[in-house]
Order: structure tokens, then C-alpha cells, then sequence
């Protein structure tokens, strides 16, 4: 069997596809002086490429810094991107005029990790729900908005009769409720889920996520959902794709990277999430890795993870390895994952 590349949908004869990217980079310039002279770029993605198909979930997950949420802000285009290619909806959003991004804020919306910031303490609920609808302009009178109000609160499982009350009233569960509510009430098609778990209990965490997976079979939505808790990841997502220093190195269906994870990275990610059971928990094997993550300003020539992964050799160091499928639509980027996979079909 034949290795391939990442191909973009766009060129398949796919209609379901929702959104695609490919090649993405954001490279925020480092300046120095008075002049603001550039001397260098914080590489916060660096080559991201994956696609989505309508009513499913993409889940990313990598350590902090790896890039995830600077990659929901570039598909929100709330960044100019460096480059590469953002198709949503069978148009490309890259160069979008700052006119052109109300529009696509209808129908794209995010949620964001930190519930007690994200909303504004001097409105009452109602307002904050219905705050986009103004911003948009869409036409609907105080009453209307009330009730939509009302309707999208009860459909994230708030009391309608609290429509009056302020943020302070909230916990923090109750909270990120009312920021999805806020995010629905746009009637969007595509939702970017910012760590939207992660400053919650955990009993709340799972509460959150089965409201969002029954939304997303209401609504026929489509999520990205940005984490780093692999279980939480997991319980949501279709497919997850692995970030490490702004780049993707293992892109698969869920239940494929937790049975079979390919990426040296992704083996540690695992290995590393606490099990419930505590005699698997006591016998199975830990992938302690070493050193820090290496800066997003100078990355490691090569491999990006060369640096940390216990099987790193010359070739590691020299060239950077493809982000190719090793078969059954799992993609990883690892010279030796491709050389044992070369073996086999050679």
C-alpha cells in the first residue's frame, strides 16, 4: 500500500465537509527598538492541516503552548494569518475583509475557557444572550429578544425566569451555560470550544459535555473542541488531532488514537492520563518524557520533538517528517512510524 500525503478535501468530490484547512501558519513577529525592527517570529502554528465534516467533532489536544487555542482564534479569524488556506463552507476565509467578518461570526462562534471573565458583570443575562443579535444588526425588537432569550436558556438547562439576574448569581457551570446560550442564539452552524471545561468541577465538566454532544445532534452542529484532558477529549470527539509546538503530528478517529497511538508524543500524552482502575494503573507502562518544550521562536530543525522523544536518530535532527497517512485514514508525522509502515508494505 501506497503512502500518501495530506490531500485537501476540496479537491475530492465531497460535499459534506464542512471546513478545511491547510498548511495554516500564524507567526506573530518579535520586534526590537524604537523602529519596532523585526529580529524574529513566535512560530504559534506552524503548519496545521486537517478537515471536518458537518455534525461531527474534531478534538485537539496538547500540552500548553502547543498552539490549540491560537489555532481556534486564526479559524475565527480573530488573527491575520501568515498563511495557508481556511475553507469554510466552500469559501476561502483567509483574506476576509474586516466587513466580511460579521457575517461569518453568524454562522462560526466560540466559547472560551474562563466563564467568570468572559461575561460582562454590568448586564443582566438577557442582554448578554442577545448582545450579538445588535452587534449583527439583525432586526428584532426588546420582546423578541427576550424571548429568544428565554428559549435559549432553557435549551442549555437555565431557568428562563432567571433572564433578569446578573453573572454574579451564577456558579461557574451555570455560567458556561449561559455563554453557549450566548453562542447558539447566533443560529450558527460551525462552534469552536475553547477549553470550555477545563476551569470546572469535574462532576460539572461531564455535564457541560453531555449538554454540547446533545446540542450537536439538535442542532446538527459542528464542533472543534480544544482541550488538554484526554478523557474529556475523548468522550466528545469523532476525530482528535495532536499539537505539538504549533504543529499537528497525529490526525485520527478517536477510538483509533487510544487503541493505537503511532506519534511518540501521543504514547506519552497517554501514558500519562490516570485510569480509574487502580491495578491497570498500577502495571502498565509510564512514558516519562525529558526536558522542556523548546521554544516557538527557535524550534528544532527536523522533527519538532526530536529533542524529547526517546527514539530520535540523525534523521530525526535533519528533516522535518511528512504528515502522511500510514493507513485506514491515520496521520502521523514520524520518520519512524513511516519506516516501520515502508517495511511492512515493502
Amino acid at each position: 500500500m501506497m503512502q500518501k500525503e495530506y490531500v485537501p478535501t476540496s479537491q475530492l468530490p465531497d460535499l459534506d465537509t464542512i471546513m478545511e484547512v491547510r498548511d495554516l501558519k500564524m507567526h506573530f513577529p518579535i520586534t526590537k527598538g524604537l523602529l519596532k525592527r523585526p529580529v524574529g517570529s513566535v512560530k504559534a502554528v506552524d503548519g496545521a492541516s486537517f478537515s471536518i465534516k458537518r455534525g461531527k467533532t474534531l478534538g485537539i489536544v496538547g500540552e500548553s503552548g502547543s498552539g490549540k487555542s491560537t489555532l481556534g482564534n486564526c479559524l475565527m479569524r480573530n488573527y491575520d494569518i501568515t498563511s495557508g488556506d481556511i475553507i469554510f463552507e466552500q469559501k476561502n476565509i483567509k483574506n476576509i475583509p474586516k466587513a466580511g467578518l460579521r457575517r461569518l461570526h453568524r454562522n462560526i462562534q466560540m466559547i472560551t475557557q474562563d466563564p467568570f471573565s468572559s461575561l460582562d458583570p454590568r448586564m443582566r443575562i438577557y442582554d448578554i444572550v442577545t448582545e450579538g443579535l445588535i452587534i449583527q444588526k439583525m432586526e428584532k425588537t426588546r420582546a423578541e429578544r427576550y424571548e429568544l432569550a428565554e428559549r435559549m436558556l432553557s435549551m442549555v438547562g437555565i431557568n428562563p425566569g432567571f433572564a433578569k439576574r446578573f453573572p454574579h448569581e451564577f456558579s461557574g457551570g451555570q455560567r458556561q451555560r449561559i455563554s453557549i446560550a450566548r453562542a447558539l442564539a447566533m443560529q450558527p452552524s460551525f462552534m469552536i470550544c475553547d477549553e470550555v471545561v477545563s476551569a470546572l468541577d469535574v462532576s460539572i465538566q461531564a455535564q457541560i459535555v453531555t449538554l454540547l454532544k446533545r446540542l450537536r445532534g439538535e442542532l446538527n452542529l459542528t464542533y472543534i473542541f480544544i482541550g488538554h484532558d484526554l478523557s474529556v477529549v475523548r468522550h466528545i470527539s469523532d476525530h482528535v488531532a495532536v499539537m505539538y509546538l504549533g504543529k499537528i503530528v497525529e490526525l485520527t478517529s478517536s477510538q483509533e488514537l487510544y487503541e493505537h497511538p503511532l506519534h511518540p508524543y501521543t504514547q506519552a500524552l497517554i501514558s500519562a492520563a490516570p485510569i480509574p482502575d487502580p491495578e491497570l494503573e498500577e502495571t502498565r507502562h509510564r512514558i516519562v518524557l525529558q526536558g522542556d518544550v523548546p521554544s516557538p521562536i527557535h524550534p528544532p530543525k527536523g522533527c519538532h520533538f526530536c529533542t524529547r522523544c526517546q527514539y530520535t536518530d540523525l534523521k530525526c535532527r535533519e528533516e522535518e517528517p511528512p504528515f502522511i497517512d500510514v493507513g485506514g485514514g491515520h496521520f502521523v508525522a514520524c520518520h519512524l512510524q513511516q519506516g516501520k509502515e515502508n517495511a511492512v508494505n515493502g
